[in-house]
């Protein structure tokens, strides 16, 4: 059997697949006592409810993958953030802090996942 490779994912899909990422992990119902399995199952069901979803099929262990590559990004983010806050600018608000992040590193996608976790 050989797996065809699914097409990009639009930034409508990013911003779908963290809101359904954040309410699955979130829910007080469901609570922490999951498996992996059930968790990402319960991933699928929830982003194929949305019509931004519809536009491709997207395998659960698709899922898997592009949301650990933006956990691993938001991580990332967050590490150097903290080395920024951590030396600590006289008198830098947050948005100062973001922009000393932004001449200091290149990649703006980090950028774009911390304005959407904000």
């Amino acid at each position: 059997m050989t797996s065809k490779r699914t097409a990009s994912y639009s930034v409508e899909e990013y911003i779908l697949l963290c809101h359904v990422y954040l309410d699955v992990s979130q829910n007080p119902i469901i609570g922490i006592n999951q498996s992996g399995d059930q968790f990402w199952g319960r991933m699928k069901t929830e982003y194929e409810k949305s019509s931004v979803a519809c536009t491709q099929e997207r395998p659960k262990r698709s899922l898997q993958t592009r949301m650990s590559t933006i956990l691993t990004a938001c991580s990332k983010l967050r590490g150097c953030i903290n080395q920024i806050e951590n030396k600590n600018p006289s008198g830098a608000s947050q948005e100062d802090i973001i922009s000393i992040y932004w001449i200091n590193c290149i990649c703006y996608i980090f950028i774009y996942v911390l304005n959407f976790l904000s």
